[in-house]
């Protein structure tokens, strides 16, 4: 008689979790239907082995399209059998005394469900090389790893997340698709930490509480997990920029500039200084 019970409260729990994120803004064609990226520099202050290490973090999201067989951007002239993604490149340099770590997490999210796709970590740290790569298969995703550590060198295996489960790399797109239509609100959802790090992950989803409210120019975000708190400040208005970030390990982004882009047509010398003085490129502030 009770399980019954139980699965039904857990489905109503995961269908309102999923509601409290809207596809909006993901599928909002007028935004990103213009081919050009969302280019976002923040100061940053990254937490390293518990001291925090001035950087400059850079996250990039663009819509593109993704074949749906290999799971990357297509070549060539385009292909009846693609589906549309939005990317999040999450780019880190990170000084740590004589070395230094370098890595890039991407996201991607189908446009049509807003689903996570896929996501891959790319990680050098001056001692050696790291790569991680999960890919969805329905329900599921195939998690494989390589990286340098003695007993971690290479494997496979499967993540099995809860109807409301996300990944915590998720969140610096994930909070801006909140349903804000209330001026407040908290819900539940089930998270699993990072795999921004050089080693094998042990992903366990736990419940993690995510309350925001709104203010004249801001929307104030809290997300709860197990591990502490992290804040996120949006924009009030669309597109709901992030403008900061304090996770619950110390680390801190702070946005200094925001363009929209076709940044992959800036890669001559001296085009960062020519993107970052035309007018023409900047979000409004």
């Amino acid at each position: 008689m009770f399980r019954p019970l139980l699965l039904l409260a857990g489905l109503f729990a995961a269908v309102n979790a999923s509601a409290q994120f809207t596809p909006g803004l993901l599928q909002n064609n007028s935004y990103w239907g213009d081919g050009k990226a969302e280019f976002s520099i923040y100061d940053a202050q990254i937490a390293r082995d518990g001291i925090p290490r001035q950087c400059e973090v850079l996250h990039i999201l663009v819509r593109e399209p993704f074949d749906p067989k290999q799971l990357v951007k297509p070549e060539g002239s385009p292909r009846p059998d693609t589906i549309a993604v939005l990317k999040l490149n999450q780019i880190l340099h990170i000084p740590t005394g004589l070395s230094v770590s370098q890595q890039m997490h991407s996201n991607f999210w189908r446009v049509d469900n807003a689903r996570l796709l896929k996501f891959s970590l790319t990680s050098n740290d001056s001692y050696g090389n790291t790569y991680k790569e999960a890919r969805r298969l329905e329900d599921q995703f195939s998690y494989e790893y390589r990286t340098y550590w003695d007993g971690m060198a290479e494997g496979k295996e499967s993540i099995a997340p809860p109807a409301n489960g996300y990944f915590y790399d998720e969140l610096p797109w994930l909070v801006r698709t909140i349903d804000f239509s209330k001026a407040s609100g908290e819900f539940e959802v089930q998270l699993a930490g990072s795999t921004i790090n050089s080693k094998k992950d042990a992903f366990v989803f736990k419940p993690a509480k995510i309350s925001y409210k709104s203010t004249e120019r801001t929307i104030d975000i809290a997300v709860q997990h197990s591990a502490g708190a992290d804040k996120f400040v949006l924009d009030r208005d669309g597109p709901h920029l992030l403008r900061e970030w304090t996770a619950a390990d110390g680390s801190h982004l702070k946005m200094k500039r925001n363009l929209k882009v076709d940044y992959w047509n800036y890669s001559k010398p001296g085009d960062r200084e020519r993107a970052l003085n035309n007018p023409m490129l900047r979000q409004p502030d």
